[in-house]
């Protein structure tokens, strides 16, 4: 078999794989560039996180029902956040103390989506809320909360598709998401490579795109040279 028409293949196809990664590259960078990063895709424009305000009393109180825990029920954590159900003290990754005076309970649908009406900010819609054991991945590999288990998700309707969430078990405020995040999300595991998780720079698949350029750059160069000799030839006939 001849040279020239295999790297001619080589090239041909290497140039395809190539050429469909710096197409993806030019397609996430223009929507990088124009997509408005603040208001649509961090959502600061349709919600804002909560205001934690705590009870005059608060340190006493709580004061007095961790001393009441004793040392075996001592909290591996103590963090005042805000939920549905108002202030409150995370004890740890699955206990919280009520800075009320009540017991703990998980917060219920009315509770989540009123909370979630007084941190959004857009101009849509109450759509719904449900509690969900796994958020469905978005255009086959968004994921929104990294395979967060167990979150409300409350939907308004407005031209982003805003979606808020709270954990399951507290109804504490996690995040906002549009459809403009979606996007941006899924241009940029594009970008880097990183379909899985979205965070690697130096992935497998970014490390074949660099044996596929290389490849590419060499037919190339191997091509020419043979064209080049081929054409010393003719003129020295």
């Amino acid at each position: 078999m001849r040279l020239s028409p295999a790297l001619f293949r080589i090239h041909r196809w290497l140039a395809w794989l190539v050429g469909l990664q710096v197409l993806a590259w030019m397609l996430s960078g223009l929507l990088f560039a124009w997509l408005p990063f603040q208001p649509w895709v961090k959502g600061h424009e349709v919600a804002h996180a909560p205001k934690l305000v705590l009870p005059p009393d608060w340190a006493a109180r709580s004061s007095q029902a961790l001393a009441a825990m004793g040392a075996e029920a001592a909290p591996e954590q103590l963090q005042a956040v805000m939920t549905a159900q108002g202030p409150a003290l995370k004890l740890g990754p699955a206990r919280w103390m009520r800075l009320d005076g009540q017991p703990w309970r998980e917060p219920q649908a009315d509770e989540v989506a009123a909370f979630a009406r007084q941190l959004y900010r857009g101009e849509g819609a109450f759509q719904g809320v449900q509690r969900l054991a796994e958020v469905p991945a978005q255009l086959g590999i968004v994921k929104e909360l990294a395979g967060r288990r167990d979150v409300w998700q409350v939907r308004f309707d407005d031209g982003l598709h805003t979606r808020l969430y709270f954990h399951g078990a507290s109804g504490e405020y996690l995040t906002v998401r549009t459809r403009a995040w979606v996007w941006f999300d899924f241009f940029w595991r594009l970008h880097i490579l990183d379909i899985a998780d979205g965070e690697d720079f130096n992935g497998t698949l970014l490390r074949v795109a660099t044996l596929a350029f290389f490849g590419l750059t060499v037919a190339g160069l191997l091509l020419s040279l043979l064209a080049i000799r081929r054409a010393a030839r003719r003129m020295a006939r």
